[in-house]
């Protein structure tokens, strides 16, 4: 006994590259990046993978008529026994209507075969499963008997045992328990009667448990039959089933095939049976049976899923292409190292407060917040430095609760803290200094925004000014209204009145700017209510529409052309990986200037010894998260 296997598979790889696959393919392709490149927007690259299609199934639809289906009887050089007429509603004419057409033609077949061939063992196959090659097989057997020949007829097709199923006379025992020796051959025979007067011997297939008899036990069964029948007809499984147990034992075959059939169909048959010692010596059209690689798809039919398939794939390859340009250019940004956890046990909190001339009681409990639950909670801190990098000029804590509209908070750069580093007070903007060797410039400053809001801060962009200018570049700019023209020299900035469309350095200049002017009735004058915080409220406003802008892309492409313009316009620290990254832009998506929330804090101006202009909290900044995010924030325990 031999276990099933697939070696004579055709090779599958064949039919699919095929001429008529690979030009409508490829054609499609072309098209779809003509179409993309005149519509680059997502619903133009939905557009364009739907007309892909359609071409790509059309064109295969014109090489199935050119060079694909073509007239069996042209394409085999062996005789034609017969043509089989469909007979839906009476499947073995020859047994229940022998009168009929459908009978009449078996019978000259049958009649044909046995002139056509001069040995007496026939296969019968199919070029797929499907063609009938079964209903043929039990009609020739039934037509050839009512002739007056003897006949025997064999279930070969162990993978379906169809024919043995019929008539009820059960698969076992059968060809296979023959072939291991455990019972007679008066055991496994069963006697179908045609009518009163004639009946032929039918072996089934029997119980092969995955395995099928050799080729030397079928011989041992079929040969010694030999002498006492006139036709043994072998039923075998079409495709790519493994036929070479029985294909020796036949003196040929007779294939089963469609009016119309593939050119490579009807060869690999051809080549199936001929391998294994049964060359074809007629064949017999089934008109029942339908052409192609799926035989009960209509070619219309497999066009239209052709077409599906043909724009799906273009569509994820298009994406896949662009995720992989995305994956690159990520890896490619500039790291920092970010281990929060780490740089706290490296620079831990004195037991005593920190002891400054500027901080009374009052002042002590804004600047120090009780930690929050941070359950529901992920921070962000996006932080600008001056060209030096040793000090930060915009401090913004992003906070996107998984429920809930975000909130941004702008802390001033003259926010006097207690720095762990130095253990004494300082402006917030220090602590981009780093701690030596021990503690990094973002994990230093990241928890002194963490002391100060009582929220660990998970992950931080860090940009410089040319950074900054380059980000507000990629997204097209950003809208800046103002009543009056503004200047400030020191921070180069010149808006006209109204709305710009403002570049990058001209973002850049109005978030700094301390000292806006206005030109009011042709005089200029500083501008109400101008000042340090001013440059907050300004930052917010411009992140926000930053925020909103890169949600905004038309296209896959848009997005990846974003994504390389900022690659060096910032660096990440190191624990944000891309999982992280694609959670956080899903998380802004479609996000609204007006939906975010902002906080202000409230500060008191106040000047050091040697009159550095500071700001001191005066208000807990848990106190001003309650609002926002009232689960959050916890009972302070004193």
């Amino acid at each position: 006994m031999v276990k099933q296997d697939s070696s004579n598979t055709p090779p599958r790889w064949r039919r699919i590259f095929a001429l008529g696959n690979v030009v409508s393919v490829g054609t499609g392709i072309v098209v779809f990046l003509v179409v993309l490149r005149l519509w680059p927007t997502t619903a133009g690259a939905i557009a364009a993978a739907v007309l892909a299609g359609i071409v790509a199934a059309a064109l295969w639809l014109v090489f199935e008529r050119v060079a694909g289906l073509r007239p069996t009887t042209s394409l085999l050089d062996v005789p034609h026994l017969g043509t089989i007429p469909a007979t839906p509603r009476l499947p073995v004419p020859a047994l229940m209507a022998p009168t009929s057409p459908a009978a009449g033609e078996y019978l000259r077949t049958a009649n044909r075969l046995v002139a056509a061939t001069q040995g007496r063992v026939v296969l019968v196959s199919g070029l797929h499963p499907g063609d009938g090659a079964t209903t043929v097989a039990l009609n020739l057997a039934t037509a050839a008997t009512r002739a007056g020949r003897k006949v025997l007829l064999v279930d070969g097709d162990h993978t379906t045992s169809r024919l043995s199923r019929f008539g009820s006379t059960g698969v076992s025992p059968g060809l296979s328990e023959l072939a291991s020796g455990d019972v007679e051959l008066v055991d496994a025979a069963r006697l179908w009667h045609i009518d009163d007067e004639n009946r032929f011997p039918f072996i089934p297939a029997g119980a092969s448990n995955g395995t099928i008899p050799d080729a030397a036990a079928v011989d041992r069964i079929v040969g010694p039959l030999t002498e006492f029948a006139d036709l043994i007809l072998i039923d075998t499984a079409a495709g790519d089933v493994d036929i070479s147990n029985v294909g020796p034992v036949a003196d040929g075959a007779v294939l089963v095939v469609p009016q119309r059939a593939r050119p490579d169909a009807i060869a690999t048959a051809a080549e199936r049976t001929t391998s294994v010692g049964a060359p074809p010596v007629g064949f017999v059209v089934n008109e029942a049976a339908h052409a192609g690689s799926s035989p009960h798809q209509h070619p219309i039919l497999r066009s239209l899923k052709r077409a599906a398939i043909t724009a799906l794939l273009v569509l994820v390859a298009y994406g896949l292409f662009n995720l992989a340009q995305i994956a690159g250019l990520w890896a490619s940004v500039e790291r920092q190292p970010f281990d929060i956890a780490a740089a706290q046990e490296v620079l831990q909190l004195p037991n005593q407060p920190i002891e400054d001339p500027l901080i009374d009681e009052q002042s002590r409990v804004a600047v120090t917040a009780v930690p929050s639950s941070e359950e529901n909670l992920r921070s962000f801190l996006i932080v600008g430095s001056d060209e030096s990098g040793a000090l930060a000029d915009v401090i913004i804590m992003a906070l996107l609760p998984d429920d809930g509209e975000p909130v941004m908070i702008s802390l001033p750069r003259d926010l006097y803290l207690p720095n762990r580093c130095t253990q004494t007070y300082t402006k917030i903007n220090a602590a981009l200094n780093g701690c030596g060797e021990e503690v990094t410039g973002p994990e230093l400053l990241a928890l002194t925004v963490t002391d100060f809001t009582g929220i660990t801060v998970d992950n931080m962009a860090l940009f410089t000014f040319e950074g900054f200018e380059a980000i507000i570049d990629a997204v097209g700019g950003i809208e800046i209204c103002v009543d009056y023209p503004v200047r400030d020299w020191r921070a180069e900035l010149s808006l006209p009145a109204g709305c710009t469309q403002a570049t990058g350095a001209q973002a850049l200049s109005w978030v700094r700017s301390r000292h806006t002017q206005e030109l009011v009735s042709g005089s200029w004058r500083v501008m109400p209510n101008v000042s340090d915080l001013t440059r907050n409220e300004r930052q917010q406003e411009v992140v926000i529409e930053m925020l909103s802008k890169l949600n905004d892309f038309e296209s896959l492409a848009d997005l990846t052309a974003t994504v390389r313009s900022l690659t060096n316009a910032f660096s990440l620290d190191e624990e944000l990986g891309i999982t992280d990254a694609i959670r956080l832009a899903w998380d802004l998506r479609g996000i609204m200037p007006a939906s975010v929330a902002t906080i202000d804090i409230p500060v008191e101006d106040r000047r050091t010894d040697d009159g550095a202009a500071v700001l001191i909290p005066t208000v807990p900044f848990n106190e001003l998260l309650v609002e926002h995010f009232p689960e959050e924030v916890p009972v302070d325990p004193n």
